[in-house]
């Protein structure tokens, strides 16, 4: 009887050391596999990135080759149109990767470094900036606080910066009580340039030209922009003036019609992964466009 319980107690002893072996046995192979995951999900991620790079020195060149063979930065030129879902595949691969980007002329919007000179705000510019929000249907504290954080960030006479530099509009969401949503509204109006440039009258909308240019209203503004827009293009600052009705309205204001500088939005999506990119361009002469920064 007693040989018999032993017997029963070592098979139940080698069950316990089996079903902990397997166990054990499991664990190694789940955490093998999330391994393997992680390092297919990174390499993934460091290969849809590359590819970012790639649709970034597209872009120079869509941009090099538009400097070449226009006078002018228009809105209908191929730079200026988006790609959606491009595929992309490697070859001899069989993986398959999806590409969507978008350049932006930054000299088409409102230049928010304008607000501040030395870490004071000009009042001037302050109106501007509240003529245009208006327009876009945002409140009235938005301009003075964006203001005060242009200024927040210059170093004056007699003050030092108190907040970061700005890069992008993206970082206005520092100030309190601004929200993803506004940023990306405005985001298609305001910018901020790392030098003072003249506003592109070819490519800034109705309600950007209004504010930059007093006594221009928005009526005018939309006119103007509706004849540019059918084929019109301005073919020079004084060919902007000769259509206003009184060219004495936009004398002391810098306009132009080239631009210098562009923004590229990047995203790709390879597999699971999923990389975003944004960079600022600056074109001049002859030359590939230079990346004055780059995020993602």
């Amino acid at each position: 009887m007693t040989g018999a319980r032993q017997k029963g107690m070592a098979i139940i002893g080698a069950l316990v050391v089996v079903a902990a072996a397997s166990v054990a046995t499991a664990n190694i192979m789940e955490r093998q596999t999330l391994l393997a995951d992680t390092l297919a999900g990174e390499r993934d991620r460091v290969q849809a990135k590359w590819l970012l790079r790639s649709g970034l020195d597209w872009s120079r060149i869509i941009l090099w080759n538009d400097a070449r063979s226009n006078a002018v930065t228009l809105k209908d030129a191929i730079w200026a149109q988006p790609i959606e879902g491009l595929e992309i595949r490697a070859p001899g691969s069989t993986r398959q990767a999806y590409f969507s980007g978008l350049i932006e002329d930054e000299q088409g919007k409102y230049d928010i470094g304008r607000l501040a000179v030395n870490g004071t705000v000009t009042a001037s510019e302050l109106a501007s900036l509240r003529q245009l929000l208006a327009s876009l249907g945002l409140p009235d504290w938005l301009a003075p606080a964006i203001a005060a954080r242009v200024a927040s960030a210059q170093t004056g006479p007699q003050s030092e910066a108190t907040a970061p530099g700005l890069r992008t509009v993206r970082d206005l969401l520092s100030i309190e009580g601004m929200t993803l949503e506004t940023v990306t509204v405005v985001s298609e109006y305001l910018t901020v340039l790392p030098y003072k440039s003249p506003l592109n009258i070819n490519t800034a909308s109705a309600e950007v030209l209004s504010a930059s240019i007093p006594q221009l209203d928005l009526a005018q503004a939309r006119s103007l922009v509706e004849q540019r827009n059918r084929g019109q293009w301005f073919n020079s600052r004084g060919d902007f003036l000769n259509r206003l009705s009184d060219p004495k309205v936009a004398v002391d204001i810098q306009v132009d019609v080239r631009s210098e500088w562009f923004k590229v939005t990047g995203e790709v999506m390879l597999d699971h992964a999923t990389a975003s990119m944004q960079a600022l361009l600056q074109r001049q002469g002859s030359t590939l466009p230079a990346v004055q920064w780059i995020e993602g």
